[in-house]
């Protein structure tokens, strides 16, 4: 199983974190009200995370963003591209134009220099308005190669049907509302899988066979499911990660609003599956609307 975690992840240090007008639209985590220092806090936020993968003993690299064009959400990367075993790179089509500009070149050339040389570039469906925004839009099971993607104006269904197709595995579509009915913006915020755990937020699915439908996929294998409530879910409580560190021991990233969300017994279970490496992002959750999962990307 461990074969199916990343063993190490790739991190963007933010130029001019801040609210993001253009993505507010379909983000209803985002919050309106800035301190003055925002980026400041942010910045301190993104060291608490370096900090807690290093004594987690997680491997990590760290790409700087630049100052200009001014990229606010640059603190989450893995809007922009995904890496896949085989070196196998995709590069995706992302919904608003300062999103779009995150995707610098000196850094698609740093994955290259990796190794991820088997390209796959979609960005040009953006010309179509067509939008799919990586492990945001799309949430892999590398055990039953499956991808999960909940409808959006960011999660386009062709297109993740086209990457699944492209790896070889299934995708799973559904869609996922929030408290006003409107699509809930990325799919990890509604679920985390790994191998030997999911963490997912069936109340967020109208559709009772689809969520019928994800619950039984979640739950094969012996995968223990963590359902949540939607009052957790909005807390981040499925925006979390499993990775492994550089013994192999499965770590689940996640924040410290998120953790301290869950139940003790919910605690109890995801510990017993992956040992909680545990952030306070505050800032970066509320400004930017995702938690720590958003803030890495894995490189396989």
């Amino acid at each position: 199983m461990q074969n199916h975690l990343a063993k190490r992840l790739l991190l963007v240090q933010p130029a001019a974190f801040g609210f993001n007008a253009e993505t507010a639209v379909s983000n209803g985590f985002q919050q309106h009200n800035l301190p003055q220092d925002v980026h400041q806090r942010a910045l301190a936020e993104f060291h608490g995370l370096t900090a807690a993968l290093t004594e987690a003993e997680i491997d990590f690299d760290v790409l700087l963003d630049t100052p200009d064009p001014v990229k606010p959400d640059a603190i989450f990367p893995n809007n922009w591209f995904s890496t896949h075993l085989g070196g196998r790179l995709f590069l995706y089509p992302m919904a608003t134009p300062n999103r779009q500009a995150e995707m610098l070149p000196e850094h698609v050339a740093w994955l290259e220099k990796q190794g991820y040389t088997q390209l796959t570039d979609l960005r040009h469906y953006i010309y179509e308005q067509k939008y799919l925004e990586g492990t945001g839009s799309l949430v892999f099971d590398h055990v039953h190669r499956l991808v999960y993607a909940n409808h959006s104006m960011r999660t386009h269904a062709e297109l993740a049907k086209e990457v699944a197709t492209a790896l070889g595995y299934k995708a799973v579509l559904f869609q996922a509302t929030d408290r006003s009915g409107a699509p809930i913006y990325h799919t990890n915020v509604v679920l985390s899988v790994s191998p030997q755990l999911a963490i997912a937020c069936f109340k967020v699915l109208p559709d009772a066979d689809e969520a019928a439908l994800l619950a039984a996929l979640l739950e094969r294998n012996g995968r223990r499911v963590v359902a949540v409530t939607l009052e957790q879910m909005e807390a981040f409580c499925c925006n979390a990660l499993v990775v492994a560190n550089r013994h192999g021991k499965p770590m689940i990233l996640l924040s410290e609003t998120a953790w301290q969300a869950f139940t003790a017994f919910q605690q109890l279970w995801i510990a017993e599956r992956a040992e909680p490496v545990v952030v306070a992002i505050p800032t970066i959750e509320a400004v930017g609307g995702g938690g720590v999962r958003c803030m890495v990307a894995e490189l396989y």
